[in-house]
């Protein structure tokens, strides 16, 4: 169960954290771990599998570094500013924090999993799309066994956008479809915001795909995680898939209407980015 010995967990910061959620133990660990393995994080700062750390801080909208000490805590901190870029398209600066990664100094196969993910997609999104397929295909050959971790999901979805890219739709949409059959028909661990990029590159893709109801559907449960959580994060962007799906299915009106959300929510979330490309 121990990640790495020079990791020391805060469980009682962790246990005053979840109360102030009105969280049991039983409830933060649903579709986690068990409720045992929070009770001995709690009570003996037992530190979890890496990815079960993630997904923790992520039900209750934490970083990290606010429960856990170690040496390695910069690089789970670098991981989410890398991935905070990709999200904003903000390119430059993942490339400059990527170089800061060394594979062979990554300790354990989630951070590895997480790393190539990570290249993948800023390879895929600056068009070095043949390098981008051959790390998404590492990950899903020589990780497999991580099939519950949501970065396997995440994954799918990369090579279903290298394929799109690619103009191979048929290819994509039977990577997106084994995407969300993943999503559905298995319990995957992974932090919220890990959820709300998913289904928010999913929507996107059936889009593209103009599979425009399907990309309702992947918005909509977005938004439902947005409102669970009261997160502004991707909110405005879920509006504004929905406004560009209705639009392909020729739903005028209802696109107008949702694309005045998506332009009032982005204004409150201060997305100065969506605005100026609402218009």
């Amino acid at each position: 169960m121990l990640e790495g010995d020079r990791m020391k967990l805060k469980g009682e910061k962790l246990r005053n954290i979840r109360r102030k959620r009105g969280l049991s133990q039983t409830a933060l660990s649903v579709g986690i771990c068990t409720q045992a393995t929070i009770s001995l994080m709690e009570k003996q700062d037992r530190i979890p599998k890496m990815n079960i750390l993630t997904a923790i801080c992520g039900r209750l909208d934490i970083d990290v570094s606010e429960i856990v000490e170690d040496d390695n805590n910069s690089m789970t901190l670098l991981f989410d500013q890398i991935e905070n870029a990709v999200v904003h398209e903000n390119y430059a600066d993942a490339k400059k924090m990527l170089t800061k990664i060394k594979v062979k100094n990554l300790e354990n196969e989630f951070d590895k999993q997480r790393y190539y993910y990570l290249v993948g997609m800023y390879q895929v999104e600056t068009d070095q799309v043949d390098d981008a397929i051959f790390n998404f295909e590492l990950i899903l050959t020589q990780f497999s066994t991580m099939s519950a971790n949501i970065y396997w999901a995440l994954t799918t979805v990369g090579m279903a956008i290298a394929y799109e890219k690619l103009n191979n739709q048929a290819r994509a949409l039977k990577f997106v479809q084994r995407a969300v059959s993943l999503i559905d028909e298995k319990q995957m661990t992974g932090g919220q915001r890990q959820w709300q990029v998913i289904y928010r590159n999913i929507a996107e893709l059936y889009i593209s795909l103009k599979q425009w109801k399907d990309a309702i559907k992947m918005a909509q449960r977005g938004i439902k995680i947005c409102r669970e959580n009261e997160s502004f994060f991707l909110l405005d962007n879920y509006y504004y898939l929905i406004a560009q799906a209705q639009m392909v299915g020729g739903q005028r009106q209802a696109a107008k209407d949702s694309m005045v959300i998506a332009k009032n929510v982005a204004l409150a979330a201060d997305d100065q980015d969506l605005v100026k490309k609402i218009g």
